[in-house]
């Protein structure tokens, strides 16, 4: 008994590939609504020093007080291997930053006190020490005694 002319419906390789990249997609949408886009921005655009700049110097020109001294921007310089998380006052102030020519705003007057200094969620001590810590703040802090620092680890 030979069968002959049998033939099975088939798959097209167009219909495979429509499936798989239908697949992708949805669980990019997944991932995005999960675990936020920001995480998906970073994949698309490593770089946002550009961003952080035009938004520091927009809070300076509307006189944002909050906006320039509190609110927490995330910079990201993929060619310097950078992922930092602070203020427009603390890029702007702070000497590791200077590259990166984020201007400071002569018309706000931030004046934060050494504890309320956050640099990727790490908050500014008091020291006397000039040497085992990771940023000099000393210049954005409001209360810092003679011959001491405020850094931040």
């Amino acid at each position: 008994m030979v069968l002959q002319n049998k033939r099975g419906q088939g798959l097209s390789t167009s219909t495979i590939i429509l499936l798989i990249l239908g697949v992708v997609i949805l669980v990019v949408l997944i991932w995005g609504f999960v675990t936020g886009w920001s995480s998906i921005q970073g994949l698309v655009n490593p770089s946002n020093v550009d961003s952080v700049v035009q938004d520091c110097s927009s809070a300076c020109s509307v006189n944002s007080q909050y906006s320039y001294c509190e609110a927490a921007r995330t910079l990201r310089a993929n060619e310097y291997n950078l992922n930092v998380k602070s203020t427009c006052e603390v890029f702007s102030s702070e000497k590791t930053f200077s590259q990166y020519r984020i201007p400071a705003c002569p018309t706000i007057n931030c004046n934060l006190k050494c504890g309320q200094i956050i640099i990727d969620g790490k908050n500014g001590t008091i020291t006397s020490s000039s040497t085992g810590y990771k940023y000099d703040v000393t210049s954005i802090a409001s209360d810092v005694p003679a011959g001491q620092k405020c850094v931040i680890n």
